[in-house]
């Protein structure tokens, strides 16, 4: 794997760059901070011996179009994502994680996968996740279901899987992700959009060539189902029209049906809404939506009032587009080389990406 060196661009037409670090902090409040920060997806919990006083967390991040780029490095803990969790943020993107150093070990109910230094795993997290790390620094991607499932075998089967680090795929996959990550800085937004369609193949390849246990494919009629609907919404967000009665008829589902596929996430309704709300958050952080009203967001992606989807939005980040776009662009302006510690805007990333 190539050595991890940072580059620096010429100019600020970069793509956007995070730096979480509990540097500076007390003591006593690092890992507080930690839970809160990466909590926007994860539930963390520290082994009972640990002293507060060893801990710390780094975490560097990209934003690559709508791929989150970034490395961690922090100490043993546990990381899991429980089914009510699932439930209540509808994240479903792949996380992809390549160690450097340290490993994970996951319960899978009636076995334990592990990996290690070099290896690399993947992680759905529209399913339920038990795991636990040993102290770590990692490189981790999180790409958005509808952006890599359409190139998968068993796009529902990957949970835990891991690729040969001694084979020729895993080698590649791994090497290139090394090296997007040491050019980051120096990538404009054409380069990363370039990039992201090579390590959307070279993932694919990595993760098709993996040889599932029959245990590992799909056993439940009713998930591929909830998968299937799913997508029909996302590829339809920017339709008024879109909403429960017009996706059980699109999709050939009575309404009791859908209602009873939905209920156990949220509800279809709200699934809706949340998606539209992320891709909303998405185009506010981006760079190459900075010429949009806020109001034309919202239009954008479906709402038919800007007063009501300013109400939603703020409700469900905690802060008004207005905000959630100053914040983007006050990063953006200060660039990517001397960032703040305790920079948290991947959070709005990982929480935007849909």
């Amino acid at each position: 794997m190539p050595k991890l060196t940072r580059q620096h661009a010429p100019d600020q037409s970069r793509i956007p760059m995070s730096l979480f670090t509990t540097q500076g902090l007390p003591v006593a409040e690092r890992f507080a901070a930690w839970c809160e920060s990466i909590g926007v997806f994860l539930e963390v919990r520290q082994p009972d011996a640990t002293s507060p006083a060893d801990f710390s967390a780094q975490v560097e991040g990209y934003l690559l179009e709508d791929v989150f780029l970034s490395r961690c490095t922090t100490r043993a803990q546990k990381f899991d994502r429980h089914a009510a969790r699932i439930a209540q943020d509808s994240i479903d993107h792949y996380m992809i994680q390549v160690f450097l150093d340290g490993g994970v070990e996951m319960n899978r109910g009636n076995s334990l996968q592990r990996t290690s230094q070099n290896g690399v795993i993947v992680f759905d997290l529209g399913e339920v996740m038990d795991t636990f790390n040993t102290d770590f620094d990692v490189l981790s991607l999180i790409i958005p279901r509808r952006r890599l499932a359409p190139l998968l075998t068993y796009p529902d089967s990957l949970q835990g899987a891991c690729v040969d680090p001694d084979s020729g795929a895993g080698i590649l996959f791994s090497n290139f992700v090394a090296t997007l990550f040491s050019v980051a800085p120096t990538l404009t937004p054409v380069d990363a959009s370039l990039s992201v369609r090579t390590l959307l193949d070279l993932a694919a390849m990595a993760f098709n060539g993996i040889a599932l246990k029959t245990g590992d494919l799909p056993e439940l009629a009713q998930q591929a189902e909830l998968m299937r609907v799913q997508n029909y919404i996302k590829e339809r967000l920017s339709s008024p029209a879109l909403e429960p009665d017009s996706v059980a008829e699109g999709v050939g589902m009575s309404r009791a049906r859908l209602y009873r596929l939905f209920a156990p996430i949220g509800g279809v309704a709200d699934y809706i809404r949340e998606q539209r709300l992320r891709r909303c958050l998405a185009d506010l952080l981006s760079a190459q939506h900075v010429h949009r009203q806020i109001a034309d967001v919202a239009y954008r992606w479906g709402f038919s009032d800007p007063v009501s989807f300013a109400k939603a939005f703020k409700q469900r980040f905690g802060r008004t587009p207005s905000d959630a776009r100053e914040a983007a662009a006050t990063l953006m302006r200060r660039g990517g080389d001397d960032p703040r510690p305790g920079d948290r805007l991947y959070e709005q990333w990982i929480t935007g990406l849909a």
